[in-house]
C-alpha cells in the first residue's frame, strides 16, 4: 500500500503539464482509497488516529474521501494530509499531490469590522508657541502640582473633622457605600449559558472570548481571574469559551454588560 519514493526522478524531470479537473478529482480520489486501505491493513481506527496525531477525526475522514472543502483551510489541509500520511507509513510528497492547489478559502477567516487596522489619520499642525503661551502653561502647571501637594492634606483635615461624633467615634459609613468583597467562582467545565447567568446572579460582568480547544463546543475552558480569587461586585471576568476542535481559528470576544447596582440612602 506504500507508494514509491519518486524524489530522485522527480528531481530531474521537467515540470508536470496543469492537470484538468476530472484528473485531479480521480487522482485525490484515489490517495483517499489509499489512505483507508492502508488504516485498514494496519488494524487502526479513526479514535486511534485521532489521539496519536491529535487531528479531529472529521478532517481524517474528510481526506480520505477526498472532501477538502470540509477542511478549516488550504493550509490546514496541506498539514493534516502531510501527518496523516507519515503516520501511516506514506511517502507524505506523494500523498501532497492530492491536495489541489486552488482550494478556495473558507468563510470566517476574516477579521470582524470592529479589529480590523483603520489607517492612521493626520495628526493636526500645532501652533507656533509665543513666550507669554509658553508662561501661562508654566503657571498652569506650577499651579496643578501644588493642587496635588496640597489637596490632600487639606481635604483629609475636612474630612477628620467632619467624620468623627461624640467622643471622637468614627461615623458610620452610608449605606450601600460598601465595596462587598467575595471570590470568583469557579464557572470551568460548564456551559456559556450556566456562567454568565451565575456572575450577573453575583453582580459580576462576564467578558466572552471564543476560540479553538479540545473541550466540549460552548463550555469554559478557562477564567480570569482563576477561581478563589478576591473580586468585588463590577468586577470583569474573562470567560474563554471553547468552539470545539472544528471551529474558526479567528478567536472572537464578546462582552457582557451587566447594569451598575445604585445605592439608596437610608434616612
Amino acid at each position: 500500500m506504500n507508494w514509491p519514493r519518486r524524489r530522485a526522478q522527480r528531481a530531474g524531470a521537467e515540470a508536470p503539464a496543469p492537470v484538468v479537473a476530472g484528473e485531479a478529482r480521480e487522482r485525490a480520489r484515489h490517495t483517499g482509497d489509499v489512505l483507508r486501505q492502508s488504516r485498514a491493513a494496519r488494524g487502526i481506527s479513526l479514535a486511534d488516529v485521532e489521539q496519536d496525531i491529535r487531528i479531529n477525526r472529521v478532517y481524517i475522514e474528510a481526506l480520505e474521501n477526498a472532501r477538502f472543502d470540509l477542511l478549516p483551510a488550504p493550509v490546514y489541509a496541506r498539514g493534516f494530509m502531510r501527518s496523516y500520511a507519515r503516520y501511516l507509513g506514506l511517502d507524505p510528497d506523494e500523498a501532497l499531490r492530492a491536495v489541489p492547489h486552488d482550494l478556495p478559502r473558507p468563510a470566517g477567516l476574516d477579521p470582524p469590522l470592529g479589529l480590523r487596522r483603520a489607517a492612521p489619520a493626520s495628526l493636526p499642525t500645532l501652533p507656533a508657541l509665543n513666550p507669554s503661551m509658553v508662561i501661562a502653561i508654566g503657571v498652569a502647571v506650577l499651579l496643578i502640582v501644588a493642587a496635588l501637594y496640597l489637596g490632600p492634606g487639606l481635604l483629609g483635615s475636612t474630612t477628620d473633622t467632619a467624620g468623627t461624633t461624640g467622643a471622637g467615634r468614627a461615623a458610620p459609613p452610608a449605606a450601600g457605600t460598601a465595596q462587598v468583597v467575595t471570590e470568583a467562582p469557579n464557572l470551568v467545565g460548564v456551559t456559556r449559558e450556566v456562567a454568565t447567568s451565575t456572575l450577573e446572579r453575583a453582580g459580576l460582568t462576564p467578558l466572552i472570548f471564543e476560540s479553538l480547544n479540545s473541550a466540549a463546543a460552548g463550555t469554559v475552558f478557562r477564567q480570569s481571574p482563576g477561581a478563589g480569587n478576591p473580586v468585588r461586585r463590577g468586577d470583569v471576568i474573562t470567560l474563554f469559551v471553547s468552539q470545539g476542535a472544528g471551529g474558526s481559528p479567528a478567536p472572537t470576544a464578546t462582552p457582557v454588560r451587566t447594569p451598575t447596582p445604585t445605592a439608596t440612602p437610608v434616612r
